[in-house]
This record gives structure tokens, sequence and C-alpha cells, in this order.
């Protein structure tokens, strides 16, 4: 097994809201879509009424228990993964990586936004909720070169219910060959049994 470090992990969160365009959330139709729970479709037609009657604040809350009811049902789901030049990012605010090739011993940023986590209630009003990362490191030829369980883990607690998150993860490994590689980066909901997974390919050149 080749030798290889791993340092670093940095956990950005942006509070702010979720937005949708009005005419993908037309009253007429959300209260019959088939599949949608109940209390979202309450949600629509709170916001369809809230927006004729031009309650802008009241729409915006709507589609905010819209969004909380989503957030329930949804597995966890990883998006926006991608390698970024640093490490000091926000949701959305981020400079990308050209290419996904790096040099001997060079740092990589790995950048993804979460989607789906649970968040509970905690005695004082507060919404917990966070998670534990475990990666692997694997060849071309699909060998286990190495990974560790547990190499973060990343409570939170908050005010809001937060759905804007950017995670980003340092990797840097020494001793690697020129090659290609694939980093796997499993990530746990803390609160829930929900696992998503982030399979990224680069190359050492």
């Amino acid at each position: 097994m080749k030798k290889f470090l791993v340092l670093g992990v940095l956990v950005v969160m942006l509070l702010s809201g979720c937005g949708k365009k009005a005419e993908e959330t037309k009253p007429a139709e959300a209260a019959g879509i088939p599949g949608v729970p109940a209390d979202m479709q309450a949600a629509f037609t709170q916001f369809g009424s809230a927006l004729e009657k031009q309650d802008f604040a009241g729409a915006f809350l709507s589609l905010r228990s819209a969004m909380e009811n989503f957030w329930r049902i949804t597995p966890l789901i990883l998006q926006n993964e991608r390698f970024v030049k640093s490490d000091g990012n926000t949701f959305g605010i981020f400079e990308p990586k050209e290419t996904d090739e790096f040099a001997a011993n060079e740092p990589m940023y790995l950048y993804l936004e979460p989607v789906g986590f649970g968040l509970k209630r905690s005695a004082e009003g507060k919404y917990e909720f966070g998670f534990n990362v475990d990666f692997s490191l694997e060849s071309e030829k699909e060998e286990i070169l190495g990974g560790q369980k547990g190499f973060a883990n990343l409570p939170f607690s908050s005010w809001n219910f937060n759905t804007e998150i950017a995670l980003t993860f340092t990797y840097t490994f020494s001793g690697l060959q020129k090659g290609r590689y694939k980093i796997i980066t499993t990530v746990h909901d803390a609160v829930s049994d929900k696992t998503a997974t982030s399979e990224k390919w680069f190359s050492i050149s």
C-alpha cells in the first residue's frame, strides 16, 4: 500500500432563503399532484393565494414550508461536486479548477453541496444537523490504496432551518505516481440514516 497523507476539512455554511418561480407552483395544479404530501400541497396553495394578494412575505414563508417538507422526504443528494482552487468557499461562491490534473503533493479542494440532510430541534429550539464523512482512494484499476472512516465529524446548530450548505474537503496525497485515481467521499447524515457518495477522478501529472 502506498503511503499518503490527507489533511484538512473546511465547512462553510450560508444562511439564506430558497426561491421558487411562481409559474412552477400554480395553486390550481398543486391541489392534485399525485405523490405529493398533503402538507406540501397546502403550502403550494398558500403560496398562490398569498402571491395573488401580493403578500410577498407570506408567499416566501409558504415556499419555505414546502422546502422543509421536501427536505424531510428526499434522500441525501450531493450536488455541484467539483474541484476548486481554494478552501475559502461559501455556498455557490467559489473559483472552479479548470482541470482535474494535479502535481504530486498538490492540495486538492473538493467542493460539494448536500441536499436533503436531516434537521432536528433541540430543547432550546435550535435546529441541529451535521455530517460524518469517510473517504477512500482508488487506482484506475480499482485497487484500494487507502482511506479513513470518520475522516470528518461535522456537527452544526442554528436558529434557522438551513438548506444552503457548502462543504469543502482538502485532500493532500503523497507518494502517488503519475496516473489517474479516484477519491470516494461518503457523507453520512448525522440526524438520519441517509447517506450519499461522491466519486471524483483526478490525474497526477
